[in-house]
């Protein structure tokens, strides 16, 4: 029987070249002396048939502009949802102490600061829940075997659960909060925004404390989590010598039910503690622009701070890549939290910048000038990963005719034909999934960045507590009426950026699906994205919201 290395099947999908196929190995033949012969190993399409290639092609460029469609409103609807997310985080900040009854304007530094790092505590709780929540929503519990759990019902149990872990946090932002009150770190000091980072590290509390409780629930309360433990029990007492399995009585054996150790707070805590440094330098990035005010620095420092801005996401990029292909990571997710979080984290204040431009003929520039080197950017790394493929594939391909050059007993000890091929298939496999999940992440950040930063600089500019996002010096004598028209214009700039951001991304999967990009995994994680991309989008709200506040 002949077999199949496993390729990307879907009738969405231009195959880069012919498939491979194994027909040259008989059922009697060992694999390591299989000959290939020329034509099974005739990967580049023959010249007769390149017209029919080309009608081909140009039929499956108008077969993908449906699809291309139904993956826009997935994105579209999750990026409305994480923008409505980041927008309610930002409406909580900017209300600093709601006890007081007053502005937040009109609160004084301290209170506003304590106000602030209780949020932060609120905040990241309320986000890390409702993280939680879709996976929990799928299961089935042992006590209520024909009840869908909902919403409702998920949310107590880790509420319950998570109680004194929130306690905990909140009473440790509130302990940072009198430390920075009472001591020099509120004046001379404040600008190393050591309330930050240490409200980071406690912030992790939270983190460590409901990934416990997710898994005890999980372990211990659902059918899958206990058939689980009940599958790894079995396979322990199966491992035990007969001497030790017939030295116990059988009618002194007493069923016990599986049971799951929990694993200890400080061990989960140093578990998570990579998610906190990833963190601390998210926040220490905006504390350099916080520093460095490119907002008032001029129409060239603007435009440089972009153009570093996109340099430093594709190094990270980059960087992710190689990562990934050293360590052979297949998972989407993965690759999409590694891409993701800096890509939103940088478009994010590279946005900021431009709307310190105050200027909408600046800002409309800008934006199409973003949305063209994204055409070209995505454009150029699709035609190098198509060309990286091929090279490999016509280096597989000269390797297989040296290969069916050589006598059979020569190749003894060496690579087969079929592990090759194998091998080859399941590294196209890799490099195409990286591929989609960091156009999947660009796209998802660009979305999410023009509503972090629109929010942003909608809530705090002219806060006299956020000096760094000043943008115009006469914001003291604009009244109320003015105030209005410029959140209008604002608005009407959000709308603007998402809509050439919508074309340029329909446009851009169009012709991806056409080559070869295969997006359906993506598709089917449109779920877990939304949440993933919803935390990030909080987080970039937490992370300004905190460094930005001043008292300068």
């Amino acid at each position: 029987m002949a077999s199949q290395a496993p390729i990307l099947a879907s009738p969405r999908v231009a195959p880069l070249r012919e498939s491979f196929s194994f027909t040259s190995v008989t059922s009697d033949q060992p694999v390591r002396d299989a000959v290939v012969s020329k034509s099974a190993i005739a990967l580049l399409p023959r010249p007769e048939n390149r017209q029919l290639q080309h009608y081909s092609t140009q039929l499956r460029l108008q077969l993908q502009w449906r699809p291309a469609a139904k993956l826009q409103l997935l994105m579209l609807r999750n990026a409305v949802g994480c923008v409505v997310a980041a927008g309610l985080a930002n409406g909580c900040f900017y209300s600093g102490n709601i006890f007081s009854l007053k502005s937040s304007t009109e609160q004084s530094r301290p209170e506003f600061l304590m106000a602030t790092l209780v949020w932060t505590a609120v905040v990241h709780s309320v986000k890390m829940t409702a993280a939680y929540l879709p996976s929990l929503m799928t299961q089935r519990f042992l006590k209520f075997p024909d009840y869908t759990p909902g919403l409702w019902f998920c949310a107590k149990k880790l509420v319950k659960g998570t109680s004194s872990y929130f306690a905990v946090s909140l009473a440790g932002m509130v302990a940072i909060g009198l430390l920075i009150q009472h001591t020099s770190l509120m004046c001379e000091h404040f600008g190393y925004k050591l309330h930050f980072y240490l409200g980071n590290l406690l912030n992790l509390v939270f983190t460590t404390g409901i990934a416990i409780v997710a898994r005890r629930i999980y372990y211990e309360e659902t059918y899958l989590g206990h058939d689980q433990v009940s599958d790894n029990s079995e396979s322990r007492q199966a491992a035990h010598s007969a001497a030790t399995r017939a030295a116990t009585p059988p009618a002194r054996k007493a069923h016990r039910p599986p049971n799951y150790r929990s694993t200890s707070f400080w061990r989960e805590y140093m578990v998570q503690f990579p998610k906190a440094i990833l963190v601390a330098f998210c926040g220490a990035f905006v504390h350099l622009v916080s520093w460095y005010g490119a907002l008032n620095r001029g129409t060239m420092v603007i435009m440089g701070f972009t153009i570093l801005g996109i340099v430093i996401k594709l190094a990270l990029q980059e960087a992710a890549r190689h990562y990934i292909l050293k360590k052979q990571i297949r998972s989407v997710r993965t690759m999409c939290v590694l891409v993701g979080l800096p890509t939103v984290l940088i478009d994010t204040q590279t946005r900021i910048v431009l709307l310190g431009t105050q200027t909408n003929t600046f800002l409309v520039a800008g934006t199409v000038a973003m949305a063209a080197a994204e055409i070209c950017l995505r454009v150029g790394k699709a035609a190098f990963v198509l060309w990286t493929i091929r090279r490999r594939a016509n280096a597989l391909e000269q390797k297989l005719l040296d290969l069916s050059a050589t006598a059979p007993q020569s190749r003894e000890g060496g690579p087969s034909p079929t592990s090759l091929k194998l091998e080859f298939e399941l590294w196209k496999r890799q490099v195409i999934s990286y591929h989609t999940a960091e156009v999947t992440a660009d796209m998802y950040a660009e979305y999410i960045s023009i509503g972090c930063s629109q929010s942003i600089v909608f809530w705090w500019v002219g806060h006299p507590l956020y000096p760094a996002l000043q943008v115009t010096e006469t914001e003291s004598a604009m009244n109320l009426q003015d105030v209005a028209r410029w959140r209008f214009n604002q608005g009407a700039m959000l709308a603007f950026q998402f809509m050439v951001e919508n074309v340029v991304d329909y446009v851009c999967v169009v012709m991806e699906m056409a080559a070869g990009i295969d997006f359906e995994r993506i598709e089917s994680l449109s779920t877990f994205l939304g949440v993933l991309f919803m935390m990030m989008a909080v987080l970039n709200i937490n992370l300004s919201s905190v460094v930005y506040l001043s008292v300068t």
